[in-house]
């Protein structure tokens, strides 16, 4: 049987995942294929923490310009110490994390804020540390188990100018009433 791939999906956590590092978490699937998957959380600025913060080497023109006050998110608790930019298709990958075609792209250079600073970057990106991952097999347990709703990726969730809103904007959208849902699941 072929695996349904959950790639530029978005996983909603259930009430019931039983991890505070997922609660009510919205995570873009950047990858899912029988080897594992990779994904990033969207919804977690990191309170008060901003490129600047973290960017103790940045490029002259970037750390001048208005992108030194871009804000941090936290990706997931995978490699939390890299950093990772999410960025609209209509900048030219550079490096790409996955060589797939994506909804988004995703890269770990630093050319892409160079590229931004001087206004040639995408039109959207967000920064993220960390990631969320799991190893074969390991997602579709959790989705058997009912840890998670699934739904297809947008742009407008993936780059939404209001993060801490997108989970109650997701599920409503999905027509559930979180607090109504089973935490218990079978096969038909």
């Amino acid at each position: 049987m072929k695996q349904t791939t959950l790639k530029d999906h978005l996983l909603f956590a259930m009430p019931s995942i039983g991890d505070p590092r997922f609660d009510r978490s919205v995570i873009y699937m950047l990858a899912h294929d029988d080897e594992g998957a990779m994904g990033f959380i969207l919804n977690r600025p990191a309170e008060g923490l901003t490129l600047e913060d973290i960017g103790a080497k940045l490029p002259a023109s970037v750390g001048q310009s208005g992108l030194k006050n871009l804000p941090v998110f936290i990706g997931g608790p995978v490699q939390g110490e890299q950093g990772f930019i999410i960025h609209s298709a209509d900048y030219p990958p550079q490096t790409p994390i996955v060589q797939e075609e994506t909804l988004v792209g995703v890269t770990q250079s630093l050319e892409i804020l160079i590229d931004a600073a001087q206004a040639r970057g995408p039109q959207h990106m967000r920064l993220l540390l960390g990631y969320t991952g799991w190893g074969p097999g390991q997602l579709e347990g959790e989705l058997q188990e009912n840890a998670w709703l699934t739904c297809p990726a947008n742009l407008q969730d993936i780059f939404t100018s209001k993060p801490k809103e997108l989970y109650a904007a997701c599920v409503q959208r999905l027509g559930f009433d979180l607090a109504l849902l089973s935490n218990e699941g079978g096969e038909a």
